[in-house]
C-alpha cells in the first residue's frame, strides 16, 4: 500500500489473518527515495515498482524499483536505496505525475501522466537501464485529461480512469499491440460515461469480468461485464455507499474519498480511504456484501492511528506475493 503523504510504502499481513484495528505494517519501505508515492505494481521477478507523483529533483515524479530481496530485507533495511529508477531530464514530457501503473503479459510496465497527460509503457529492456529514457511507447488523447487508476482485464484490454472528464477508457488489446513502441494520438476504443461518476479514481476487475469503481465522493460503482464492450452511458448494477465505523479513537466512514481498490484471493475487495477519522484506512468487503446495493458495514477495518504512522492517505493498492 503507497502511503501518498507517508511517505511510505508499507505491507500489511495477508487478507487471511486480518483484524480489525490500527495494527503496525508488516513491513514498511521508507526509502528517501519516496516522494508522493501512488501507484504500486509488482514484475514476474516479484519486483516491486513505485509510482511517484514527485521527486527531489525536478518535482516532476519517477518510477523506482525495489527487488524482491530488498522487500524481503526490510525487516532490516526500511530505508532501501532503488535498484532502478526512471526519470524525466527536466522537459516535463517524460514523467509529470506518474499514478496508474500496470504490466502487460510481455512484461511492458504502463503508466498514466495525470500532468502531461498522457500514457506511456517501457519496455523490460528499458526497466533494466533506467534513467531518462524516452519511453518506447507514448500515447496521447483528446480524451486524456488526468488520468488516474488503470487495470487490464482478462483479455488483456486496459482501462483507464479519465478523473476530470468523468469517464472510463478502453483501450482494446489488439490497440496496444498496434501501438506498442511507436508515439502519437491514439484515442480510445470505448468509452464509459455514468450519471453515477462524481469523483472517479480507480477501477479493478474481478473473477467474472465485472468493473468496480471507486467514486471519491463516497461509493463504489460496478458495472456488468457484458455491458462493457458497448460502451456509452451506464448504469451500475450495484452501488455500495458509505457507512459509520466505531473506530478505537472515534468514527469513522467505511468509505471516505476511496482512492484505490484491489481483490483479494479470496474475492474480497479491499478499498484505500483517502480520508478517515484520523489519517486514512483500508476496508474489506466480502462477495455477499458485494452482492447487491447497500451500505454494509465492512468486514475489516484497518484504520490509521492518531498519528498516521501505520497509514497516511493511502493511494492504490495491490496484493504482492505472499510468503
Amino acid at each position: 500500500m503507497p502511503n501518498l503523504f507517508g511517505p511510505s510504502v508499507n505491507e500489511f499481513d495477508p487478507p487471511s489473518r486480518a483484524v480489525s484495528g490500527n495494527p503496525p505494517p508488516q513491513f514498511s519501505n521508507e526509502s528517501k527515495f519516496l516522494l508522493l508515492p501512488a501507484g504500486l505494481a509488482f514484475d514476474s521477478s516479484q519486483n516491486l515498482w513505485v509510482t511517484n507523483c514527485s521527486d527531489f529533483t525536478f518535482g516532476t515524479g519517477a518510477i523506482a524499483e525495489f527487488t524482491a530481496a530488498q522487500l524481503a530485507d526490510l525487516g532490516n533495511n526500511n530505508a532501501p536505496i532503488p535498484n532502478t529508477t526512471l526519470l524525466d531530464d527536466g522537459s516535463l514530457t517524460i514523467l509529470n505525475c506518474p499514478w496508474g501503473e500496470q504490466f502487460d503479459a510481455g512484461g511492458n510496465l504502463w503508466i498514466t501522466n495525470r500532468s502531461i497527460p498522457d500514457l506511456v509503457s517501457y519496455s523490460p529492456a528499458q526497466l533494466a537501464v533506467g534513467g531518462a529514457l524516452t519511453p518506447d511507447t507514448t500515447i496521447t488523447s483528446t480524451s486524456f485529461d488526468s488520468p488516474r487508476g488503470i487495470a487490464f482485464d482478462a483479455g488483456a484490454n486496459l482501462w483507464i480512469v479519465e478523473n476530470q472528464n468523468q469517464q472510463v477508457l478502453g483501450y482494446k488489446a489488439a490497440t496496444l499491440a498496434a501501438a506498442l513502441g511507436h508515439s502519437g494520438q491514439v484515442n480510445p476504443d470505448i468509452i464509459i460515461s455514468s450519471s453515477s461518476f462524481g469523483d472517479p479514481r480507480a477501477i479493478t476487475f474481478n473473477s467474472t469480468g465485472d468493473l468496480w469503481l471507486a467514486d471519491a465522493t463516497g461509493k463504489l460503482l460496478k458495472f456488468a461485464a457484458a455491458d462493457l464492450a458497448a460502451g456509452g452511458t451506464l448504469t451500475p448494477t450495484v452501488i455500495i455507499t458509505a457507512t459509520p465505523v466505531v473506530t478505537l479513537d472515534g468514527i469513522a466512514l467505511s468509505l471516505d474519498l476511496p482512492e484505490g481498490l484491489a481483490f483479494d484471493p479470496a474475492g474480497n475487495l479491499w478499498v484505500a480511504n483517502l480520508d478517515s477519522d484520523n489519517a486514512g484506512s483500508l476496508a474489506e468487503f466480502t462477495p455477499s456484501q458485494l452482492a447487491s446495493s447497500g451500505n454494509p458495514p465492512p468486514a475489516v477495518f484497518l484504520d490509521s492511528d492518531v498519528f498516521g504512522t501505520n497509514i497516511h492517505q493511502p493511494s492504490l493498492l495491490t496484493f504482492g506475493p505472499i510468503p
